[in-house]
């Protein structure tokens, strides 16, 4: 009784999941500013303030880069999970354009939240 070989390897199940980094990194930016400014501003009342506004340059400082490298080098991040070049040049180029489009519409999605910061006021929606 012989085993048949799976349809999909987990090699690319990770780089199908790996392109998707970039939505990844907009989705806990998205909850981490949200979820901070709901907390800070429902306790901390009059400091609330200044600790939104520091939370959401910290983390929109620590994801643009990440996105950055996400849209500058998908080649170089997709080529370390498939270091045995198994991959077809196609599949590989097709995984690295999907990739640096997601990356950067999540790049605008993450500026645009943090650039809300000098806009809004930082507790007047929950207030």
């Amino acid at each position: 009784m012989t085993t048949s070989k799976p349809a999909i390897s987990e090699k690319f199940i990770g780089i199908a999941l790996l392109s998707l980094a970039g939505p990844f990194i907009w989705v806990v930016h998205f909850a981490v500013v949200y979820g901070v400014q709901h907390i800070a501003c429902a306790t901390l009342e009059n400091r609330a303030e200044f600790w939104v506004e520091t939370s959401v340059i910290v983390i929109t400082v620590v994801a643009l880069p990440a996105l950055l490298v996400l849209i500058v080098k998908p080649d170089d991040i997709l080529q370390r999970l498939d270091k045995n070049q198994i991959r077809q040049e196609t599949t590989k180029a097709f995984f690295s354009g999907i990739m640096r489009l997601l990356a950067f519409l999540s790049f605008f999605g993450v500026l645009w939240v943090g650039i809300a910061l000098f806009f809004l006021p930082a507790c007047a929606s929950l207030a």
